[in-house]
């Protein structure tokens, strides 16, 4: 039997041959995919090592080691005579860390915190939450803690995470409300202010100056914070100090207030609504400045309640009103910007040049009365303002065009800032066009008859008339004035703030001589003549202020419908020294109401009232 054998063929070729180039594929994909794997992880290496290296470097720091600020003490506010009236003082703080309390023991921590300051846990509680949607991390719980107190906390803070107690700077203001409007006061800084000034070197933590001085000159007040970097363990506990650097204290102001002059005006306040300022003849320098009602400026420190707050802020009385920086019309002391702008323009030829007051003045169909019903018969300039004749000021005023006097009034710095102040009105110098932008009329004769004797649209504050009279009293040098005459930093140096002239008033000096010599017998016998001091040179003006009528004020006797009383005058021994602008509030007329303060004023300046005791018991 034969055997066939049938010849086959693989389609895929040798077999050996299909193995060995299969694997070989198969290895170097897998080769590929190892090395791209590896590059992958290289890469993702490189990203997190060395591109993100601070990054994360910063997140470990965080997590590891706590950071918290040490705030620097401001700089203390030192009077000219060297009363401290406003510093520092060290009080306990007690802080809880809310990156560090986790939100499961809150309430096991604020439990055990309020057993230890003996308050109601529910108020605790309460007070945290709240502070908790506002804070950047660390929330103040109670202040000014008594060592007692501190001590109990010290020894379980292994068992309080989160809770700090610290030491730290604030401030303090011992004369309280003397100071109120002048100093102003520090509070803490609010979201906004602190996301405003961050790049500023401001904390969450700090205070910032919300008022007067502490605002005004906070970039000298303020110094440089401090902070700690503290381990932190994974529970939360706090350890060993890595770094700390020691925050610089604010540079010290030294004011250009008499402390004892600053305190004789407030005295001389008390219980009624009005303010005194006191300037420096010889170059400006602000020597007092009070305003009453006033405030305790510690409570803004201390952190004032909702409760505390409605009942200040809504007063009748406003005792966060700085009245010495706020507008008034002035009355008669407005007069001598009057006769200063009759002489300038001619309608004032001399001093002795007379007009006749019958106790009104008729112009076209309206008559103004003069305060006196039965007038004052010929007067001349120096009669006009010692007797504060109204007549004679509508005769002048009505042959003057009320541009006239604004340029005067700007001339003596009427219609502007004195200090520059966020509390401080301008002011206003009313003037045609002024009054067509605002009320859409004409400017009428009659409101120029108005405007000569200190009524109708004309606002000034107190602050800006002293300055008017002191320019008078020296002759007309306009200074601007000065608060601080003395920066003093940490380092040793000072910055000096010397006066400084704004201008020379342009205006003949016959013009002053005249007027100052109508301001002495003001004083001397007009309507100023309680203010008179034997052996002392004093010269002012009365002005009274009429906020109704004089028939709504006969119908009622309601002390909001009585007239602001005036009174601004200088005074020296043998030349003017000081300058003073007195104005209280629905309280009457200005001779016979200011007048009397701003002699106690002068006679506790120049020492008159121990000289009398003396006399007296000798």
């Amino acid at each position: 039997m034969k055997t066939t054998f049938i010849k086959t063929y693989s389609p895929y070729g040798n077999s050996k041959i299909l193995n060995s180039e299969f694997w070989i594929r198969r290895l170097f994909w897998a080769k590929f995919l190892c090395i791209f794997i590896l590059l992958i992880l290289w890469a993702r290496l490189f990203y997190l090592q060395i591109i993100k290296h601070r990054y994360y470097y910063k997140k470990a720091i965080e997590r590891s080691v706590v950071k918290y600020v040490i705030t620097a003490p401001r700089g203390q506010i030192i009077t000219s005579d060297g009363v401290i009236v406003a510093s520092n003082r060290a009080i306990f703080q007690l802080y809880i860390d809310t990156q560090i309390l986790k939100k499961e023991n809150e309430e096991t921590v604020l439990c055990r915190l309020s057993k230890l300051l003996g308050e109601k846990f529910a108020d605790l509680k309460e007070r945290y939450y709240l502070k908790k949607k506002e804070s950047f991390g660390r929330i103040l719980i109670a202040r000014d803690l008594k060592w007692d107190t501190v001590a109990k906390i010290l020894v379980r803070l292994y068992y309080l995470p989160g809770v700090m107690v610290e030491v730290e700077s604030e401030r303090y203001y011992p004369y309280g409300p003397v100071y109120f409007h002048l100093i102003g006061y520090v509070s803490k800084i609010s979201r906004q202010e602190y996301l405003n000034l961050r790049d500023k070197g401001y904390y969450p933590v700090d205070y910032i100056g919300k008022r007067g001085i502490e605002r005004f000159y906070e970039k000298f007040l303020k110094g440089v914070d401090g902070w700690i970097e503290v381990e932190r363990d994974a529970k939360g506990r706090l350890g060993r100090i890595v770094k700390r650097v020691s925050p610089v204290p604010g540079n010290d102001l030294i004011l250009t207030i008499n402390h004892k002059l600053q305190e004789k005006a407030y005295d001389l306040l008390k219980g009624r609504e009005g303010s005194i300022v006191v300037l420096s003849v010889k170059d400006g320098s602000l020597l007092a400045m009070v305003s009453f009602p006033s405030c305790d400026p510690q409570k803004f420190v201390e952190g004032i309640s909702v409760k505390e707050w409605k009942r200040i802020s809504r007063s009748w009385r406003k005792p966060l009103l700085n009245r010495a920086l706020s507008s008034y019309m002035p009355g008669s002391t407005y007069k001598v910007i009057t006769a200063f702008t009759g002489l300038k323009k001619g309608i004032i030829k001399n001093p002795w040049q007379v007009y006749y007051c019958p106790g009104y003045f008729k112009f076209k169909r309206r008559i103004f009365r003069c305060w006196k019903p039965d007038g004052h018969g010929y007067v001349d300039l120096t009669k006009a303002i010692a007797y504060s004749c109204d007549v004679y000021f509508y005769e002048v005023a009505s042959r003057l065009d009320v541009d006239d006097f604004a340029k005067i009034s700007r001339m003596f710095g009427l219609g502007e800032k004195v200090l520059g102040w966020i509390e401080e009105s301008k002011g206003l110098v009313p003037t045609k066009k002024w009054k067509k932008r605002v009320f859409h009329q004409i400017w009428f004769p009659g409101d120029t008859i108005n405007l000569g004797i200190g009524q109708g649209y004309i606002l000034v504050t107190p602050l800006q008339m002293a300055r008017v009279y002191m320019a008078i009293a020296n002759g007309g040098y306009l200074y601007k004035v000065r608060v601080v005459k003395e920066v003093r930093e940490i380092a040793g140096k000072s910055i000096v703030f010397s006066p400084s002239l704004e201008k020379k008033i342009n205006l003949n000096q016959k013009f002053f001589k005249w007027i100052k010599r109508g301001l002495r017998d003001t004083v001397k016998d007009g309507t100023g003549k309680l203010a008179f001091i034997p052996g002392l040179l004093v010269a002012g003006k009365t002005g009274t202020v009429q906020v109704v009528s004089k028939r709504s004020l006969k119908k009622t006797k309601l002390k909001k419908y009585k007239p602001h009383a005036w009174f601004v005058s200088y005074a020296g021994r043998n030349k003017p020294e000081i300058v003073s602008a007195i104005l209280i509030e629905h309280a009457g007329h200005g001779g016979e109401v200011s007048a009397p303060i701003a002699k106690k004023l002068y006679e506790s300046y120049f020492n008159i009232e121990e000289k009398i005791e003396k006399n007296d018991e000798n």
